[in-house]
């Protein structure tokens, strides 16, 4: 058989199961994407928060990554994974039901939201991570490269689209309605997960990794990531970008309701819309790496993504341009941020022993999400104290400001940002359309 009908086989071999599972996981990840932006929208709208309020509630989404993620895979270690992702998506049902609940009782409050956000990411760190570890046992083999990338491309979609899709909702069909909707949502995602046969216990962890200990381990992770030249780069420079790019998202559902004037409805077109800019980068991607090599095409992803969301704040004029302008500028920096995304995955892959993978991962995952909380914070406290368009001018200097930094020490370093392990991974995007990344920095 020709290698691109095999491939193309592989790529059609899904199991039953796999396909359960990534059902369930699109639907859920839709549902919890949606209310990043549809809960500070309720609040802003319903209880006339302002920026600091806003701030707070994106940190509340954002800090239980903080508190939680390194710990939540050695919990998970050795326990079944469909249970756990039945239960976290029932849990979180029933949280974001109370919202709704709330709001019908004339009894929401800020303090409400402020719980019910924190306790869905908390859960869903624990979610997340087992679905990260469950893809391995539906699939096996060259299939698995195949449902990881399905499974990054409805994350990357959900990311970048579903907050949007908030927007719309909330402003065609109101708060509570669109909230019920996400907690239909969930509960979809519990069927799809109950449908799975596969009941299975994952592997117990190996002799050497149970002596070491969950806290050695993540300190081997920690270390070997602070180690490498190039892993400490990437790791650094998402953390840096996810700090500055929560703030610009942050400032951005304030400032175009209170300053720009848009209704929910078109703030979230505007995101919407500029989910395409994901498409168009998974499309981009391997072209690119080609043309440039690994560590321009990073430098390049990266610099589209940073400079894309500058010319928000310096927009005016008719409803028509300035809606146009943002969207134009999402565009950008999704086109952008998914070209990064995917060599700076890649890279990690390629650098890091097998045996420290896992480890390695959590350390870039604690570290790089772990700043939009705080950025999230950042952004609410400037924007009380400073205004909003400065602040978000100061948000947006800062996401250049990284860029450039990133920028001088890739190249002081000659690196070809592959990582040395294997080949340039310019080569490794093979299936664009299918690596589709995320709104943040991974």
């Amino acid at each position: 058989m020709p290698t691109d009908l095999r491939s193309r086989s592989a790529a059609l071999a899904i199991t039953p199961d796999f396909a359960r599972f990534w059902l369930g996981q699109a639907v859920g990840n839709l549902a919890g994407k949606s209310i990043t932006l549809l809960i500070p929208l309720v609040a802003v709208v319903a209880l006339d928060a302002g920026p600091s309020e806003v701030g707070l509630l994106n940190a509340a989404q954002f800090v239980p990554l903080l508190i939680f993620t390194l710990f939540a895979g050695a919990w998970l270690s050795g326990r079944p994974h469909r249970p756990t992702l039945i239960t976290a998506n029932a849990v979180n049902a029933l949280l974001l039901a109370l919202v709704p609940l709330a709001m019908a009782l004339d009894g929401l409050n800020i303090d409400l939201l402020y719980t019910v956000v924190f306790a869905i990411g908390a859960v869903t760190c624990f979610g997340d991570v087992c679905a990260l570890a469950y893809a391995p046992v539906l699939v096996r083999g060259e299939q698995l490269v195949v449902a990881n990338s399905r499974l990054e491309t409805t994350y990357a979609l959900a990311t970048v689209a579903a907050p949007g899709v908030g927007g719309i909702l909330l402003g065609t069909l109101g708060g509570a309605t669109s909230l019920t909707l996400g907690v239909a949502a969930y509960l979809a995602a519990v069927a799809a997960f109950l449908t799975i046969r596969q009941r299975s216990v994952p592997a117990v962890a190996s002799a050497g990794a149970a002596r070491r200990g969950t806290f050695r381990l993540i300190g081997e992770g920690l270390r070997f990531s602070w180690r490498v030249p190039l892993l400490r780069r990437l790791t650094l420079q998402a953390a840096w970008f996810n700090l500055f790019e929560q703030a610009v998202l942050t400032l951005y559902l304030v400032y175009t309701v209170r300053e720009l004037h848009f209704s929910p409805w078109l703030l979230g077109l505007t995101m919407t819309l500029g989910g395409a800019g994901s498409v168009l980068g998974s499309f981009a991607a391997a072209p690119l790496g080609r043309r440039l090599g690994a560590a321009r095409t990073l430098i390049v992803g990266m610099g589209l993504a940073s400079v894309g969301p500058i010319v928000i704040p310096l927009v005016s004029g008719p409803e028509v341009v300035t809606a146009a302008v943002c969207t134009v500028a999402f565009v950008v920096y999704g086109l952008g941020l998914t070209v990064f995304n995917i060599f700076s995955l890649t890279a990690r892959q390629r650098t890091t022993p097998d045996g420290l993978l896992a480890p390695a991962s959590a350390t870039n995952r604690f570290v790089a999400f772990g700043t939009i909380g705080i950025g999230a914070a950042l952004g609410g406290a400037a924007g009380k104290w400073l205004g909003l368009q400065p602040a978000l001018l100061l948000a947006t200097a800062g996401l250049v400001a990284g860029w450039l930094v990133f920028t001088v020490s890739l190249v002081r370093s000659g690196s070809d940002g592959a990582g040395g392990r294997h080949e340039d991974p310019a080569a490794a995007p093979a299936e664009p359309a299918d690596r589709v990344v995320g709104a943040d920095s991974r």
